[in-house]
C-alpha cells in the first residue's frame, strides 16, 4: 500500500544557517490521525510547511498520495494537502461567507450553496458562527473554528474530486473550550473512514494522547520517536521532548496564599463594557482581587473576556461602571496612564499585538523597557544587548543572534519573545490573556515559575484562560465568567474542574445541583 505522506532526507536551512529540517526520512500510513509533537523550535510547522508545499526543501523529496510536492497549489489540487497554520490566516476587512467564496473559482460563486455547507459542517462539529462578520470583529476563538470549518470545506470538494485530502492542524484548536475541542476531534476521526489522513500539532499532551492514533516527536529537526496512543505515557513523551523530565504538572500541590484580603488590588464595580459591534459582553461586572494573589478568571475564549481585560487595561472604554486600581478611581484612564501606574498586559494575540514584525530579536525583547537601559534621554545600546540576552536566556529562546529579524524564530519563540518582555518588567499588576497558549511544556513551566516568583515578590496577576487544570493548580483564587457576570469566586479547594466547566458552559443549574 503506497503511504500518504513519505518524506526521503529532507533537508532545510534557513536565513543564517539555522538548520530546521535535519534529513528527515517518514511514512505516514493513510486513513489515521497522528500527533506531531516537540519544543518549541522543533521544526514541527517547517515539517508540515514543506509537506503543504508552503516551502520548498533544499534537499529530498516528498511525496503525498504518490504525488511528488512541488508546489503549494499542486500540492492542494493534485496531491490534496490542506493545512490550518498556527496563527490566524484571513483578510480583515472581508466577512466569513466572503473569505469561503474565495475557495470557489468563478466570478459569481454560489454564496448560498456556499452558506448551506458551512453551515452543515458547523453543525455537524457543534459551533455557530455569524458568516455575515468580518473577520476583524471576532475573537481568536471563533477565527481559529472557522479556519478549521474552511478546511473542513476545501478537504470535502477535494474528497468529491476524488483525491485522498491530508489535513494538517497546526495548533488550530488551542483557544477552543474542552466541550468544542473533543466534538471536532470526534469529527476528525469519523473522517478517516473516508481515506482522510490527519496531523495535529499541539503542546496539549494529555488531550493529542486521547485523540491520535500514532504520536511523533520532533527535537532539533529531527523525528525522534514515535509512539503508539494507546500506550503512550505523558512522562515518556516529555523525556523524548527534553533532556530532563521537567514540567509544570497541573494536578501537582502549589501553596496557596493563607491571608489575602488585608489590601485589594482591583475592584471592579458594576462594570459594563461593549465590544466593537456595540452588543454589550460584560454587564453589572463586580469582582475584587487582593494585592500579591494570583486570580485566575476561567472563560470559555470568546464570550467577552478579552473585552474585559482590555477595559481593566485602558484599551477599552467601559460603558459604565467603576474600575479601582489599589484604592484609586482609574475608570476612563488610558493606557499610557495605567502603564505608568504599574499595570502590564500579555495579549492573547501574540503576533499581531505583542511583536513588531520586521524588528530584531532585541527590539522585541526590549521595546517599552527603556527605562531600564537609558540615561535621561539617551539609550544605552550595551544595556540593552544585556536585558535581552537575560531576557532569551530566562524564557530559554532558541535564536541564532539577537539582531536577527523576529520571523527567523519559529512561532514558539516568538511567542517567548513577547512573554519574557512582558513578564520581565515586573508590573504591580498583570493582566495575562491566555498566556499558555502555544508554549511547550516546558514554556509553559517557564511562565507558571515567573508568575510564582510575581507572588513571592507581593505582585498581582489576573489570568485569564479556558484550561481549568492549570487554573486551580496556580491560582489562590478562582473566579468563573459567563453570561457577562462573575458566577462565583472559589479558592481551588472549593470546586473541581468538572463544576468549574460546567458554570463557564453556561449549565449554572446542573453545577448548582
Amino acid at each position: 500500500m503506497i503511504p500518504a505522506i513519505r518524506l526521503i532526507n529532507v533537508r532545510k536551512t534557513f536565513i543564517g544557517g539555522a538548520t530546521a529540517l535535519d534529513d528527515v526520512t517518514l511514512e505516514l500510513d493513510g486513513g489515521r490521525v497522528y500527533g506531531l509533537v516537540g519544543p518549541n523550535g522543533a521544526g514541527k510547522s517547517t515539517l508540515t510547511n514543506i509537506i503543504s508545499g508552503y516551502l520548498r526543501p533544499d534537499r529530498g523529496d516528498v511525496f503525498v498520495n504518490n504525488v511528488r510536492i512541488k508546489e503549494y497549489h499542486q500540492a492542494v489540487i493534485e496531491a490534496g494537502v490542506v493545512k490550518v497554520e498556527q496563527h490566524p490566516n484571513l483578510a480583515p476587512a472581508l466577512t466569513l461567507l466572503e473569505q469561503l467564496a474565495l475557495l470557489h473559482p468563478g466570478i459569481m460563486p454560489d454564496l448560498d450553496g456556499v452558506r448551506r455547507r458551512a453551515e452543515r459542517i458547523a453543525g455537524e462539529i457543534g459551533v455557530k458562527l455569524n458568516l455575515d462578520q468580518p473577520a476583524e470583529r471576532l475573537p481568536i476563538g471563533q477565527l481559529r473554528t472557522f479556519e478549521i470549518i474552511r478546511a473542513l470545506i476545501l478537504c470535502e470538494m477535494l474528497h468529491e474530486m476524488g483525491r485522498r485530502p491530508v489535513l494538517i492542524l497546526d495548533e488550530s484548536m488551542a483557544y477552543l473550550p474542552a466541550q468544542q475541542k473533543r466534538r471536532i476531534s470526534e469529527y476528525l476521526r469519523e473522517l478517516t473512514s473516508r481515506g482522510y489522513t490527519m496531523i495535529l500539532i499541539s503542546h496539549d499532551l494529555s488531550d493529542l494522547i486521547e485523540v491520535v492514533d500514532e504520536i511523533l516527536v520532533m527535537t532539533g529537526g529531527k523525528i525522534v520517536s514515535r509512539f503508539d496512543a494507546r500506550e503512550a505515557r505523558l512522562e515518556d513523551l516529555i523525556k523524548s521532548m527534553f533532556e530532563e523530565v521537567e514540567y509544570f504538572k497541573p494536578s501537582e500541590e502549589v501553596e496557596i496564599l493563607e491571608k489575602t484580603g488585608e489590601r485589594t488590588a482591583l475592584r471592579l464595580e458594576n462594570l459594563v463594557v461593549v465590544d466593537d459591534r456595540g452588543e454589550v459582553v460584560v454587564q453589572d461586572l463586580d469582582l475584587e482581587i487582593f494585592e500579591g494573589e494570583i486570580h485566575g478568571i476561567a472563560a470559555v475564549p470568546g464570550t467577552g473576556e478579552k473585552e474585559l481585560a482590555e477595559c481593566i487595561y485602558g484599551v477599552r472604554k467601559s460603558a459604565s461602571g467603576r474600575i479601582i486600581l489599589f484604592g484609586e478611581d482609574v475608570t476612563g484612564l488610558g493606557t499610557a496612564e495605567l502603564r505608568r501606574r504599574g499595570v502590564g498586559f500579555l495579549s492573547d494575540d501574540r503576533i499581531r499585538d505583542g511583536l513588531i514584525l520586521g524588528a530584531s530579536i532585541e527590539d522585541n525583547l526590549t521595546i517599552g523597557s527603556e527605562s531600564l537601559f537609558s540615561h535621561g534621554i539617551f539609550l544605552e545600546p550595551e544595556k540593552r544587548r544585556r536585558l535581552a540576552k537575560r531576557l532569551a536566556g530566562e524564557f530559554q529562546m532558541v535564536f541564532r543572534d539577537l539582531k536577527d529579524p523576529i520571523e527567523t524564530l519559529s512561532g514558539g519563540n516568538m511567542q517567548r519573545t513577547y512573554i519574557g518582555r512582558v513578564l520581565g518588567r515586573w508590573d504591580k499588576l498583570l493582566i495575562a490573556l491566555h498566556p499558555t497558549v502555544g508554549l511547550d511544556p516546558r514554556g509553559v513551566k517557564l511562565f507558571f515559575d515567573r508568575v510564582l516568583e510575581r507572588r513571592r515578590r507581593g505582585l498581582t496577576t489576573i489570568i485569564f484562560s479556558p484550561n481549568l487544570k492549570e487554573l486551580l493548580a496556580i491560582c489562590d483564587r478562582v473566579s468563573a465568567f459567563a453570561n457577562r457576570r462573575i458566577l462565583g469566586t472559589f479558592k481551588p479547594s472549593e470546586i473541581t474542574v468538572e463544576k468549574l466547566g460546567m458554570m463557564i458552559s453556561g449549565l449554572m443549574e446542573i453545577a448548582r445541583a
